[in-house]
């Protein structure tokens, strides 16, 4: 072939990319990170941190009430702090107060209970097309002498993404050491 060129690779390249890959790998070890198929967990400099997909964090609290027959969505904790989400089947009110409900059976003090509430977007699209969008929402704050959970839970009337089927609503916690809040 005329014109065509030789392609050369140097041996310092091929040693420095094989230096980065080794080195990648010498941090991932020396941090203690363990990547899985739905989840990432490890030690960054003296920071535990853990996370799924469709699964509670590692270490999460089983004195923490979860919502009955709920989905995990995602978990992730870090230091012994949580959050979690789920989804749950039927209407955010009765939601609500079932919830609120198992966390007071459990021991846990209810406060800053802000009831569910409902509130109409509109809007119109590139088109003139006019859409409303209905949002429900609750939340309150559990704590007992180990953990205080805050709890956010709403529902919409359109899709907001993949995770929610139709007839379910949205619940995410966050756990914490009351000593963390102060």
């Amino acid at each position: 072939m005329p014109n065509a060129r030789a392609v050369t690779r140097s041996p310092g390249r091929r040693a420095t990319a094989a230096l980065c890959v080794g080195a990648i790998g010498v941090l991932a070890t020396a941090c203690g990170i363990h990547i899985s198929k739905n989840g990432i967990s490890g030690d960054i400099g003296g920071h535990k941190f853990s996370a799924a997909i469709h699964g509670l964090p590692s270490g999460f609290p089983t004195n923490v009430p979860l919502p009955d027959n709920a989905r995990v969505i995602a978990g992730a904790g870090t230091n012994g702090g949580y959050d979690a989400a789920f989804a749950v089947p039927g209407a955010v009110a009765a939601g609500a107060q079932a919830y609120e409900s198992k966390f007071q059976s459990a021991g846990y003090n209810v406060t800053n209970i802000s009831a569910p509430s409902t509130t109409e977007v509109s809007g119109s699209g590139q088109n003139s097309t006019s859409t409303t969008v209905t949002l429900t929402g609750a939340s309150f704050t559990a704590k007992n002498s180990t953990w205080t959970v805050q709890v956010e839970m709403g529902s919409s009337s359109s899709a907001v993404g993949s995770e929610l089927k139709t007839g379910e609503f949205g619940i995410n916690i966050t756990v914490v050491s009351p000593s963390a809040t102060g």
